[in-house]
Order: C-alpha cells, then structure tokens, then sequence
C-alpha cells in the first residue's frame, strides 16, 4: 500500500480519539441547555406558585370585605335563647382576631334547598392540622341563626393557609374613632348598631419569608337593627 493511499484512508475518517472528544461536547452542550431548561421550568413554576398565593391572598380579602358588608342586626330576638339570633361580635387576639356576625351573604348552592340569606360566618385563627406552627385563615357559616345545641353551628373550612396575623378595626360614628373590639351582645358594648366601616389587616411572610401586610376596609350598610326578621 502506497503512502498516498494510507493518508487518503486517514483523511476520509474519524479517529477514535477525535470521536471520543465530539461526544464529550455534545454531551457537555446537552447538559449545560438541559440544566438552562431546568432552571427556567423550575422558575416558570416558582412564579405560578407565587401568583397563585396571591391569588387567593386577593379572594379572601375580598371575600371578607363582601361578607361584612351585609352585616345586620336585628331586634326581633326569641325570648329566652341562650345565644341571640343576630350579633356582631370582634374580638381583637394577638395573632388573629376572632369575628363572628349575622349577615345577608349566605349563597344557596342546591336547587329548592330549605336556606335563606342569613347566616352566621366567623372568621378565627387555627392551627394547621399537619403543621401545629402553621396558623390557617378558619371560615364557619351557620345556616340556622340561634343555633343553641352543639353541632348544628356549621362546618369549618380553611379560607387561607399560612397566616402570620389577621386584625379588624371598627369605625365607631358615634365616638368618631376606631376601635379594636366590638360587641353587640353586652351592655357595655355596641347593642342594636354596628360599625360604619370595618378595616381589614392580613399580614403573611412573601417568597423571601419576609411580613407583608394587605389592607382593605368595606362599609356596612345596615347600620341600625331591623324591626323584623323572616
């Protein structure tokens, strides 16, 4: 075989080393985009993860603002009942704040079912059933107003997971001030009225695991307890 010949062969081929180091690039370029790509899915799903928290941050807070806008009172009352049918009752915590009221924002979700508008909602702290550190936003409805026995106060459901703190304030008209608490079932309280305006404060640690506050405030319409109730 002529010397031409052989570096002919040599010139139409790859050698074995030379093989060896194109796969080492390929396969290095492969891992440097699928990790590009990896970084941009995980990016992509940290993003919808966080929009969807605020979400649902935006939900309860406007959900709250609905609801206690049609709070209401009204003088009609049972003889007798160990609870009053209708009240409006904030307690301030340290965390977060207990509310319960009689309002007119029950919606039915069954066709012909035996419920009106009123109910009773509250809003309270509790811990998460799986993480005891973990505050949750709690909602209870009541369908039945006077509920008396155990049991029949309505289910409990998570509104908002993962809360740090949750605090109302009530505009007083007549004091022309704000105030933390407010009651409708004691004499030394707010009998038979209820507050102009209601503020809402929701505070829960953003993706840095820093407190960022929300606020809202909605107004009551009712103010003054109804003459009659169905």
């Amino acid at each position: 075989m002529s010397a031409g010949h052989a570096a002919g062969r040599r010139e139409a081929g790859f050698t074995m080393l030379e093989v060896l180091v194109s796969v080492a690039i390929i396969a290095g370029m492969m891992t440097m985009i699928w990790g590009a790509f990896s970084l941009t899915v995980r990016s992509k799903q940290r993003a919808e993860e966080i929009e969807e928290r605020y979400h649902q941050i935006r939900l309860a807070m406007n959900r709250m603002a609905r609801e206690i806008s049609m709070a209401y009172l009204s003088k009609n009352d049972q003889p007798g009942a160990l609870k009053p049918r209708t009240q409006f009752a904030g307690q301030r915590n340290s965390s977060v704040d207990d509310l319960l009221f009689s309002g007119l924002a029950h919606v039915r979700l069954r066709e012909n079912a035996k419920e009106c508008d009123q109910s009773l909602i509250r809003y309270y702290g509790a811990p998460d059933p799986d993480d005891r550190s973990v505050t949750n936003l709690m909602r209870r409805e009541t369908r039945r107003l006077g509920v008396e026995r155990p049991g029949e106060d309505g289910p409990a459901y998570i509104m908002l997971e993962d809360i740090e703190d949750l605090h109302f304030g009530f505009f007083d008209d007549q004091a022309n001030e704000w105030k933390e608490t407010w009651n409708t079932t004691s004499a030394d309280g707010q009998p038979d009225r209820l507050p102009s305006k209601v503020r809402i404060e929701l505070t829960v640690r953003n993706e840095q695991g820093k407190e960022i506050t929300f606020k809202t405030a909605t107004r009551i319409f009712l103010l003054d307890a109804l003459m009659s109730s169905n």
